[in-house]
């Protein structure tokens, strides 16, 4: 099983004559539904808030087949965004994080998973204390019995923080299998070729998988270094494709065979591209199915 670990936010996106509207949202929830409806088996394990949106995160997440008997209620406020999207499709956020339900995770909280589980670490919740640092020492005594997978998803909400580059770099070294796109390894580190990162990354992981929007993605192991375009889609927006990329890629390495060549590399990242194609045709964060995907790749 995929054990998702993260946010859920309610994302507050235009709906025209200067209104919004309340849509579910969060980096980790989106994974967790990614991989679900792409098929893999998936438990979610999160925070909710004390307001009607905490409900209604649990039965999203249970409307797409996501296992929630790891989603806690808490009396704390569900995490609010204002999201803009600009003329290309692109999305930014202003987030409204304090004392929000997400971050404030207690040891005795989190499952103690069976050898063999994948956790998938990500998002804000990965970077902002008290709970980074209880889902830190989490993941580090799974660490030898259990997959480890790592969005950072880098925010500038985290970037703010003085340790975010050291708790990044101590999460990507914690990592088996991490999906970064490329825009967040230029926020994160300005002046160094994203590329560069990936492949230093490398060196303490398994797989990096580098997404570059619109110019498709790059998968790198220690046998090989593979790049994939997307298809050709009609963008709406780009709300939840990074994260449909992620629950693409750990729904992939569930049903098959770690990917050791470079055409198992190019299946799986053709897969990955594919998925977060579809979700940027639709409004807000809306992953396809797996017939959807298997139907758009060759």
């Amino acid at each position: 099983m995929i054990v998702v670990v993260g946010e859920q936010v309610v994302d507050l996106v235009p709906a025209g004559e200067g209104l919004l509207k309340a849509a579910l949202g969060g980096g980790p929830a989106n994974t967790a539904i990614a991989a679900a409806r792409l098929g893999a088996s998936v438990a979610m394990a999160a925070r909710t808030g004390r307001d009607s949106f905490g409900a209604a995160f649990t039965e999203r997440l249970a409307a797409s087949g996501v296992d929630t008997r790891y989603v806690r209620s808490t009396t704390q406020p569900s995490a609010l965004a204002l999201a803009a999207v600009d003329r290309t499709g692109e999305a930014h956020y202003d987030f409204w994080l304090a004392g929000a339900a997400d971050f404030g995770w207690r040891a005795a909280e989190l499952p103690q998973l069976d050898a063999g589980t994948t956790i998938h670490l990500g998002s804000l919740a990965a970077f902002l204390p008290p709970g980074a640092d209880t889902l830190e020492r989490w993941a580090l005594g799974h660490q030898d019995r259990c997959t480890i997978s790592f969005d950072p998803n880098i925010r500038s909400v985290a970037l703010q923080r003085p340790d975010s580059l050291v708790r990044l770099e101590r999460l990507a070294e914690l990592a088996n299998v991490i999906r970064v796109s490329a825009g967040d390894l230029s926020h994160a580190y300005p002046h160094i070729d994203p590329l560069v990162t990936a492949k230093r990354w490398l060196k303490n992981t398994n797989l990096v998988v580098l997404t570059h929007g619109k110019s498709g993605a790059t998968a790198l192991t220690a046998e090989a270094t593979v790049e994939v375009s997307p298809p050709p889609v009609s963008i709406m927006d780009t709300i939840g494709a990074g994260d449909t990329a992620t629950g693409a890629l750990l729904a992939w390495l569930q049903s098959h065979d770690w990917p050791t060549t470079e055409p198992a590399l190019r299946e799986m990242l053709t897969f990955v591209v594919a998925a977060a194609a579809l979700t940027c045709t639709r409004i807000g964060a809306d992953p396809p199915t797996l017939a959807d995907t298997t139907a758009l790749t060759p």
